[in-house]
């Protein structure tokens, strides 16, 4: 079949019916959004995630804060006894339990070197096995007494362990 001039030309009823099938398969405007349903629905999903996140983040950020004032208190007691080393005389980390707060200070003098505050995330906070709640390093570094420090948050306790060896552990 030869077509001449008109090749490639449709004729009219070619065009009409490729445009009603086109609009056949566009989306009818039900199809194009969400409901209010399912928006509310994703909403709700959405924030119980972030209510479950919210409290994960707290109980570590607790959990976290106790872990780094076992780790200062620790360090705290290390220097105390490197102090005791250093200058051949007797220094002390004491403790006040009730004020939640400790001070290093040369044994035999009144003079506080440091005082530190224990944050408020610690709820609980003792000693065992220190006379006085002092504990004293002499000049070769060894302590006076063995004894635990127990601090503690909601979820989790630390335990610095002393020995008269002079060793100092967190449990």
């Amino acid at each position: 079949h030869s077509c001449g001039i008109f090749c490639g030309i449709y004729d009219a009823a070619d065009v009409r019916h490729a445009t009603v099938n086109k609009m056949r398969n566009l989306p009818t405007n039900k199809e194009n959004g969400f409901t209010l349903i399912e928006i509310l629905t994703v909403i709700f999903i959405f924030s119980i995630i972030i209510l479950i996140s919210v409290s994960a983040l707290k109980v570590f950020e607790l959990d976290s804060l106790l872990i780094g004032v076992a780790r200062d208190m620790t360090t705290d007691l290390r220097y105390v006894q490197q102090m005791a080393i250093t200058e051949q005389i007797k220094y002390c980390l004491k403790l006040f339990l009730p004020e939640k707060k400790y001070q290093i200070k040369k044994c035999a003098e009144a003079q506080v070197f440091i005082e530190k505050i224990i944050p408020a995330g610690i709820i609980s906070f003792s000693a065992t096995g220190f006379t006085n709640n002092e504990i004293e390093f002499n000049p070769y570094g060894a302590a006076k007494e063995s004894g635990t420090i127990t601090l503690g948050s909601g979820s989790q306790t630390k335990i610095i362990d002393i020995r008269p060896s002079g060793f100092i552990k967190i449990n």
